[in-house]
């Protein structure tokens, strides 16, 4: 593939993955460092120099120690993500349909709204949900952190969707039911496996913005639920430079998303897509 291309389309792909793993390898460096510096180009010394008295990089000792909190973080920040993403799959599908092929009255304004958590700033929709939330007892459990990744998830699901909708050929739809399926029928048996790779990319999405949501987490969760995302920012809350523990918690943060890609990645390749209307 590589003696296709162009020397400028090499370049180009060369930029790209240096862009998109560049961030990624000095975090690995330094969570198998020893000791590592300013105004150090490399660490002074490397964890394998130290074998003797660490047997593994005490990054990644202090992320399997119980102490450490990781794992119940991690677990939480997956349940976390995961019913918020379904609660706004729930939401978003009925809601993209309507706007993508129904037009009413304040239509734009409705599309306005939608799109306002995009707009105003997260600390003034944490404090106001705060406020809602300390009236009604409803701080500090992972209901309330649902409730409140709801906030920036649906726009991007619903956007994503209302797409895919718009792509949509109703007449599928129209002639399912007058060959006598119900309405549930036709949902589950011809819409879904149309949408499902919308509906993939758009659960992506709320997995990637749930789990390094630190804001509301912190005000709705008031200490009591740890999430990778509220570990990483107590642990880098002091500033300086980035010790090993640091840059191990943000790899950590990213596996999450990671995973649901990787289990999501062959039904979100077009020629899937493709693959499922015709099948219908």
């Amino acid at each position: 593939m590589m003696k296709r291309l162009s020397l400028w389309q090499r370049i180009l792909l060369l930029f790209l993955i240096m862009a998109i793993a560049g961030p990624f390898i000095p975090l690995v460096i330094a969570s198998i460092s020893f000791r590592w510096g300013w105004p150090d180009l490399l660490p002074s010394i490397w964890w394998w120099e130290k074998r003797e008295t660490a047997r593994v990089p005490l990054a990644w000792d202090y992320v399997i120690d119980p102490v450490s909190r990781v794992f119940p973080a991690f677990q939480n920040t997956l349940v976390i993500a995961v019913l918020v993403t379904l609660l706004a799959l729930i939401i978003a599908i009925p809601a993209a349909r309507i706007l993508a092929r129904h037009s009413f009255r304040g239509k734009p304004l409705v599309e306005l709204f939608l799109a306002t958590p995009l707009i105003v700033p997260e600390i003034a929709v944490g404090i106001g949900m705060l406020l809602i939330f300390l009236q009604m007892g409803l701080q500090g459990n992972l209901f309330a952190i649902v409730l409140a990744h709801l906030i920036p998830v649906l726009p991007y699901m619903i956007r994503v969707l209302t797409s895919i909708y718009g792509e949509l050929d109703g007449g599928m739809l129209d002639q399912a039911m007058l060959l006598g399926a119900s309405r549930r029928q036709v949902f589950m048996h011809v819409e879904l496996p149309l949408i499902l790779p919308g509906v993939l990319a758009a659960a992506l999405f709320s997995v990637l913005i749930s789990t390094n949501i630190f804001l509301l987490t912190f005000y709705m969760g008031q200490g009591q639920v740890d999430t990778l995302a509220t570990l990483l920012f107590s642990k880098i809350s002091g500033g300086g430079a980035l010790d090993p523990v640091s840059a191990a918690l943000t790899l950590v943060i990213t596996l999450p998303g990671l995973l649901f890609l990787g289990l999501t990645h062959r039904a979100l390749k077009e020629e899937v897509f493709a693959g499922g209307i015709d099948k219908g």
